[in-house]
């Protein structure tokens, strides 16, 4: 589970805000920790009690007069606690709040947007965000307060960072550290060391990410904070998790847990004991993982926190179904389910369905693992879907806010001419001759200017011209993508398709992301997409169907060359491991391929099927595949469909269809996995499967 990025997510949504505790669970924290005047106590106490801070922090401001600049930092304080406890109305009353002291108080109004922007990028919206940030940076004045400057340069770093702009990202965050190094207290120091160590590890910065979690250490056990202590053993046990496993990952986990223990936060205690726990399941200890999952639940019912109650529930019901009580398990994985569905978390939701796919595959529950493994392809493809929308959604935002910089930075140089204008009006009656100069100069000014923005809409015409074209490419891999397909299959005459389709699906590729990060996984997809268009012909259509799956449409073929070309592409996969900064990453693939149109029992009267339920009926037959060990092919030889409505119900029962004789399939197994890792296990080839070869199911 992801249980182990809960602390330093919630910071790069706040500044310092990862957890919650009661206030009669938190002990007195060592004066080293503590900051000296009230607002930054308060700050202190919101690290860890946003409940408690929040009633103290508006008690605190009724104290001051509102032309107090302490009133409006208070203010924004109390947004930024309702943000972390995810309260849209309570956040909006407090920038509504801070707005109407727009008249008296000139940082008003940029304050607010900066609120309203934090609350959007921590709900993923991060191009609405970066307009609020946008419109508020026009307005602060050039040198504005230390504290503003500091939520300006974070906010700012979060949505470059989400946008891809990594370099732009990490040089905001670097004069984020350093402003807070100057000016901060050592708690803020703390979680900024902890925040921006997990961006540096998350782009790969490995290196970086480790020298910046051992200095945040330091601070963190020379001030005595346990808070920040066990976030320091967090970050280390997350950088440690990817590597090889020396024992020290477990040795953190502990770490951090028993700091948590001391500082009596519930949250930190929760995903301490889900953190060990997701240990001891990845490592098969079933019985360990079940026992610390038990005990993980009350602390995160306590701390009324969903995240960990999810993450505690979903790996007791995970290593139930390791000690094969899959009865028991499921109940509690699908509640687990339900509190990610209810939380709005679509992507753990899929996930988390996808692991228990494997768990019960592993387990030997076969069928329940297909039925898993369905749900989760439903639930990738609505995701890859929306991924996209809000892409392209994204995409325009982002086009739409650098035009909003650029009118923003030329009002700013109009403003500047228009104060030229009134000091040569003022020297006109004494140097007429100066102010006529002065006028051309401005003259040209203005038409250098409006030619600059002639340019400017002419690139932006081009770049919308390239994004179009863009939109049907894999950025990845280069391949075309299902945009694209879609395109070809609606310009094509007729209403079934014609030729031989083949669905690839990467076998253990979530094994491989999680040995090798996730710039070794795109290192296996961009190498599969190169051996692909090795085997295939320069006019076959590849396409990157989504995540690790890859669909082949070729002329049509006859039987034994659509199985010869099967055992080409799983050849080419299989072969050789694909090399990442040195490392053999063994590859394999899952296929699923048939002729269209359908081939039925009855001659002559072959079946015309759609696109759509091609596919459909292609990605049942991969998933045939996986379920007979992997590193195979399932071709669909015959079905006994009159008509599509047959086709549906065979692609619903495919199992029981073969059972009786409706459909005959031929497995194909693919050659030995070169390279192959033993951490990455292989399911046991079924007993009336032959090793090598092909067999004919019907």
């Amino acid at each position: 589970m992801a249980a182990a990025a809960g602390i330093l997510l919630a910071l790069q949504l706040l500044l310092a805000r990862p957890a919650r505790a009661d206030a009669a669970s938190a002990p007195a924290q060592p004066s080293a920790a503590l900051p000296a005047d009230e607002l930054g106590r308060l700050q202190f106490v919101g690290r860890a009690q946003p409940e408690i801070a929040t009633v103290e922090l508006l008690r605190y401001a009724s104290t001051l007069r509102v032309d107090d600049p302490r009133y409006l930092e208070t203010l924004l304080e109390v947004g930024s606690e309702y943000v972390g406890l995810n309260r849209s109305e309570q956040v909006e009353q407090i920038a509504a709040r801070i707005e109407a002291l727009s008249e008296r108080v000139p940082l008003a109004r940029p304050s607010a947007m900066l609120l309203r922007g934090q609350w959007m990028q921590s709900h993923g919206e991060v191009s609405k965000a970066e307009r609020q940030i946008i419109e508020a940076s026009a307005l602060l004045p050039a040198s504005p307060p230390d504290y503003l400057r500091l939520r300006l340069l974070m906010s700012s770093a979060f949505v470059k960072n989400r946008g891809g702009h990594y370099d732009e990202a990490m040089m905001r965050y670097n004069q984020a550290l350093k402003l807070a190094d100057q000016t901060g207290p050592m708690w803020r120091r703390i979680d900024l060391r902890t925040l921006i160590a997990g961006v540096l590890f998350d782009a790969g910065q490995t290196d970086k990410a480790a020298e910046l979690a051992r200095e945040q250490m330091r601070l963190a056990t020379d001030s005595a904070d346990e808070y920040g202590i066990s976030a320091a053993y967090t970050t280390r046990a997350i950088q440690g998790s990817r590597g090889e496993d020396s024992g020290t990952v477990l040795a953190d986990w502990r770490a951090a847990l028993e700091h948590a223990r001391r500082g009596g936060n519930r949250h930190q205690i929760a995903v301490g004991m889900a953190n060990i726990a997701d240990y001891y399941l990845t490592h098969g200890d079933f019985r360990t993982a079940y026992d610390l999952s038990q005990r993980a639940l009350p602390p995160a019912l306590e701390a009324n926190d969903l995240p960990a109650q999810s993450v505690a529930l979903a790996n007791t019901g995970l290593a139930l179904i390791g000690m094969k009580r899959k009865d028991e398990g499921l109940p509690m994985v699908r509640e687990s389910a339900s509190i990610d569905e209810r939380s709005g978390t679509a992507t753990n939701l899929s996930d988390s369905q996808f692991e228990l796919g494997g768990y019960l595959e592993r387990a030997g529950y076969l069928d329940d693992a297909l039925v898993a493994y369905h749900q989760y392809r439903q639930m990738s493809d609505e995701l890859n879907q929306q991924d996209r929308q809000r892409a392209l959604i994204e995409l325009q935002e982002s086009f739409a806010n650098e035009s909003r910089q650029h009118e923003l930075d030329m009002l700013s140089r109009e403003g500047k001419l228009k104060d030229e204008e009134i000091r040569h009006h003022e020297l006109q009656i004494k140097q007429w001759t100066a102010a006529g100069v002065a006028c051309l100069l401005l003259l040209a000014v203005v038409a250098v200017l409006a030619r600059r923005l002639r340019v400017r809409n002419q690139m932006l015409s081009v770049s919308n011209e390239q994004l179009r074209l863009q939109a049907e490419i894999d950025p990845l891999t280069g391949l075309s993508n299902r945009h694209h397909l879609q395109t070809v299959m609606a310009e094509r005459p007729g209403r079934g398709l014609e030729g031989t389709l083949y669905l690839l699906d990467v076998d253990h590729f979530k094994q491989i992301n999680d040995q090798c990060g996730h710039a070794g996984g795109d290192t296996v997809l961009v190498e599969i997409a190169r051996r692909l268009r090795h085997v295939l012909r320069d006019d076959d259509l590849v396409v990157r169907w989504g995540g690790e799956e890859f669909l082949v449409l070729v002329r049509p073929l006859p039987q034994l060359e659509a199985e010869a070309l099967a055992q080409r592409l799983l050849c080419a996969l299989a072969d050789a491991p694909v090399l990442h900064e040195g490392r053999p990453v063994p590859v394999s693939a899952s296929i699923g391929f048939g002729l269209f149109p359908l081939r039925t029992s009855t001659p002559q009267a072959d079946l015309d099927v759609n696109w759509e339920r091609a596919i459909s009926l292609v990605d049942t037959a991969m998933y045939m595949a996986k379920a007979h060990g992997r590193n195979g092919a399932c071709s669909i030889l015959r079905v006994d469909a009159a008509n599509t409505g047959d086709v549906e119900e065979i692609i619903a029962q495919l199992e029981k269809s073969v059972r009786d004789g409706r459909v005959e399939l031929r497995f194909q197994h693919g050659p030995a996995v070169r390279g192959a890792l033993t951490t990455i296990p292989r399911a046991p080839e079924p007993r009336h499967a032959p090793a090598t070869g092909a067999e004919v199911a019907s």
